[in-house]
């Protein structure tokens, strides 16, 4: 028996993960592959039953990790990002919540057949997206402006809305008369709010107070953190049901912009578990679908969900941009992405549930038909947004672009060649007069430090793919890595060699001991490239063909260091000292050109 559900636990995280590196590597959204594998390993192939792995444990696991997803989603919450387009946000999770619950309510009636009492609750349930969803399809589609930042609030916000909604309406459901209905209403809701309010501020004041007066060790901050997360999501839940998410939105939200404790280590590991938790929860409860029940009602489902996609959604982003300065184009994707997720699931199976428990006929169909709806609004909102972004041009999946932090003279040169290739740049400086500089050559120049949090916050880095740290502090250089690292990813995060980096490093182990990739070569530090300048070296973009081969070029250019490779479609590469020139290749290169060549 336990060698079955060591198993188990093995196949759903084994599946899981494979799923998120499939979709990495065909650049398809990876929620898609989740459910695909889930379905499979479940009702297909019959590998994984949920329920009999984790019998009454599943329930209360996918609360748990539901609860760990938002408080990380909470994290993820910056006041700075939606400064222009808080009215937006604000109209969606109301006034969009509203129409879409009516939409979806009357849907449910007229499409579905229901009980009037189990289509106001579906389309309560139906009105959550959330993180789980929302967060890896951002990901995947790498958003420029407002719209990335827009959905995430409103996917993080709406989760405890659509639940505490639900709960309202079961209890309105269910009680004897309107007066009675509305009175509990107003109770459970203000419950929620203040509990929510009051312990998810208590529960980031503490943590923020143990962290500040170091309380804690640095190797048990974050499991501490993790308990106290974990237990107040718990005691909310004992105060008033389902008041637990609400509290650990509230609680990450407020971590995420306070400015008294750095707390990038326990963001960077609650992402980590966040995706490991999302991969669990996708894989065990698509594995739980009763694919018969959804077959019986196909046709109506599908008619059901044409309404939530190309009305419920388009009617509820018009209201919630009318009078903002969204335009079109970002209405237009808004309009088009909607998925419901995880967090809808585990409503629906708890509601489903307490209504089968009172009696109302069909409450059995709550779940089976939720789980169709996630699957078709995650296949319909991952495929509209991928082609609306692409004929829009408003994404990046594959982002040129480089940010340079250090704005010197070289540097200046470098981006000047790279924008005249077509490759966007960006330089971040503390030196006024580096920016100054670099505006006046029509650089696009951000003046502030790149050790600043802020940074992150006030600069838009979607269309750049690559960071290169270039300060003439090694110190510096190695904390930007550390920083960006997980922004761009360590494949696409260069730092200049150190100054004693010759000594230390080996051909067959360069600079692996940095938290970034070694620009250039193995000896062009800050110094090296900086005398190089001041003896009159220069960039230069040379063509390299058939004709005029890279070997030959570096006969005719000793000491020369190329920089950038930009190939025939414009795909840059930033040479490192593992980057090799095969021959015959046509390609341009951007250089260091020592003045003796000229």
């Amino acid at each position: 028996m336990s060698e079955h559900v060591m198993a188990g636990l093995a196949l759903i995280l084994l599946l899981g993960i494979a799923a998120q590196l499939i979709g990495w590597l065909t650049r398809l959204p990876s929620i898609l592959i989740l459910i695909a594998a889930g379905i499979l390993a479940g009702p297909v192939f019959g590998w994984l039953d949920p329920q009999e792995l984790l019998g009454d444990l599943l329930q209360p696991f996918v609360s748990l990790a539901v609860a760990i997803v938002l408080f990380e989603g909470g994290l993820n919450l910056k006041i700075g990002e939606i400064r222009k387009t808080a009215p937006v946000v604000i109209k969606l999770i109301t006034f969009g919540v509203i129409i879409t619950w009516a939409i979806a309510s009357l849907g449910g009636i007229w499409i579905l057949s229901l009980d009037w009492r189990l289509a106001i609750v579906l389309g309560a349930i139906l009105v959550i997206s959330g993180p789980t969803v929302i967060m890896p399809l951002l990901r995947h589609l790498r958003l420029r402006g407002d719209i990335g930042p827009i959905l995430k609030w409103e996917g993080i916000l709406i989760d405890p809305i659509g639940a505490t909604l639900a709960l309202l309406v079961f209890g309105f459901i269910l009680a004897s008369g309107l007066q009675e209905a509305l009175t509990q209403d107003v109770v459970i809701l203000v419950k929620i709010v203040a509990i929510g309010v009051i312990l998810g501020g208590l529960g980031a004041l503490l943590i923020i107070q143990l962290l500040r007066r170091y309380l804690i060790p640095d190797f048990l901050q974050v499991p501490v953190v993790l308990s106290l997360v974990i237990g107040i999501f718990l005691v909310s839940g004992l105060l008033q049901q389902d008041a637990g998410l609400f509290t650990a939105v509230i609680m990450g939200a407020i971590l995420a912009n306070q400015k008294q404790v750095s707390i990038g280590h326990i963001i960077t590991f609650k992402e980590t578990l966040g995706l490991i938790l999302i991969s669990l929860l996708f894989i065990t409860l698509s594995a739980t679908i009763d694919l018969s029940s959804i077959i019986s009602m196909i046709v109506p489902i599908l008619v059901f969900c044409l309404l939530l996609i190309f009305v419920a959604r388009p009617v509820a982003v018009y209201i919630a941009s009318r009078g903002t300065k969204l335009g079109w184009k970002n209405y237009a994707l808004l309009a088009s992405i909607a998925p419901r997720g995880i967090v809808s699931a585990s409503v629906a199976s708890i509601f489903g549930f307490r209504l089968a428990e009172n009696g109302i006929v069909g409450a059995e169909k709550i779940l089976p038909i939720t789980f169709a709806v996630i699957i078709i609004t995650v296949i319909s909102s991952s495929l509209l947004a991928t082609v609306t972004t692409r004929k829009l041009g408003i994404s990046n999946p594959n982002p040129q672009g480089v940010v340079f932090i250090g704005g010197q003279l070289w540097v200046r040169d470098i981006a000047t060649a790279l924008e005249k290739s077509g490759i966007p740049t960006l330089i971040i400086d503390k030196s006024k007069s580096n920016i100054a500089y670099a505006r006046r050559k029509d650089l696009n120049a951000y003046y502030g430090d790149a050790l600043s949090a802020d940074v992150i916050d006030d600069v838009d880095i979607s269309g750049y793919g690559n960071i290169l740290a270039m300060t003439s502090d090694d110190n510096v250089n190695h904390l930007v890595a550390l920083q960006f690292g997980k922004e761009f990813g360590s494949s696409h995060t260069y730092l200049l060699p150190p100054v004693d980096m010759p000594a230390l490093e080996s051909k067959k182990h360069i600079g692996v001991h940095l938290p970034g990739r070694v620009l250039f070569n193995n000896k062009a530090n800050y110094d090296y490239l900086n005398e190089m300048y001041v003896d009159g070296a220069r960039i230069k973009t040379i063509k390299i063909t058939d004709e005029t081969p890279y070997t030959a070029f570096l006969k005719e250019n000793k000491g020369a260091v190329p920089i950038f490779k930009i190939s025939a479609d414009n795909g840059l590469t930033v040479v490192t000292p593992e980057t090799k020139f095969e021959e015959p290749d046509t390609f341009m290169l951007i250089n260091l050109v020592p003045s003796l060549s000229d």
